[in-house]
């Protein structure tokens, strides 16, 4: 885990930013030209991503010197990778012609699709830490100097983002990736002659890739609270590694 710099605060606010135009631009050609629609999308998309980035600001500053802070950080930087994923598909969903039910559901699915793999790498950690990561953090914890390489300690958990389809067996995880593209291509082929199947043929599976950084950002800020722990029952504080 590398340390926090102010180059990843620069790296953050380029990707939203350019997530947020990039939306705007997909939004302007979707509609043909329509300068309009694609402002509006710019100007109701750029709060979100600001305020994820003042976030980053506020902790950035203890990130630097703090290892709880550092994670925190860390797992925010995996909510800037699924805003870019999120402005790729939005444009669709803001566009299409689909009844508001329908929109409905398909915005209950992303969250619900978010929220499991937030979830899901949060668990994985709570799951893995007595057994695996408790022993390897005594290993490497310096007490002369009060500092841990928390690389070595997160490594015996063998955490790595994957794409989930819940309740599919892995054993069937390709087949269902041919199947989703196929559907990709014909939904942008029907995006006028079936909107509604090519808002969810498109956004689905963009999602699910997307929803891996959430992995990322579960785990990350389930190690911050494990880090918590540990400071508040030994009464230090670890800096930050790296």
């Amino acid at each position: 885990m590398s340390k926090v710099t102010l180059h990843y605060l620069f790296v953050s606010l380029f990707i939203l930013l350019f997530g947020t135009a990039g939306g705007s631009a997909m939004t302007r050609k979707m509609a043909h030209g329509n300068d309009e629609l694609g402002w509006n999308f710019f100007w109701c998309w750029l709060p979100v991503g600001l305020a994820l980035f003042l976030c980053q600001c506020l902790v950035f500053p203890k990130a630097r010197t703090r290892l709880l802070f550092q994670l925190v950080f860390n797992g925010l930087m995996g909510f800037t990778l699924a805003f870019f994923l999120l402005s790729l598909i939005l444009p669709v969903f803001w566009l299409s012609p689909m009844e508001v039910w329908s929109k409905v559901v398909l915005a209950a699915i992303f969250a619900a699709i978010l929220l499991y793999n937030l979830v899901f790498g949060w668990l994985t950690v709570h799951r893995r830490w007595a057994d695996m990561a408790a022993p390897a953090f005594e290993q490497h914890f310096q007490p002369r100097d009060g500092s841990v390489n928390w690389d070595k300690v997160v490594r015996k958990m063998k955490i790595q983002p994957e794409i989930m389809l819940p309740g599919v067996p892995a054993s069937w995880t390709a087949a269902v990736w041919i199947t989703l593209i196929a559907c990709m291509i014909a939904g942008l082929l029907m995006k006028s002659a079936w909107p509604a199947f090519s808002a969810f043929s498109w956004g689905i599976p963009v999602m699910l890739v997307g929803a891996c950084f959430n992995q990322f950002s579960g785990a990350h800020f389930a190690q911050a609270l494990k880090v918590r722990a540990i400071e508040k029952d030994r009464h230090i504080v670890l800096p930050s590694c790296g």
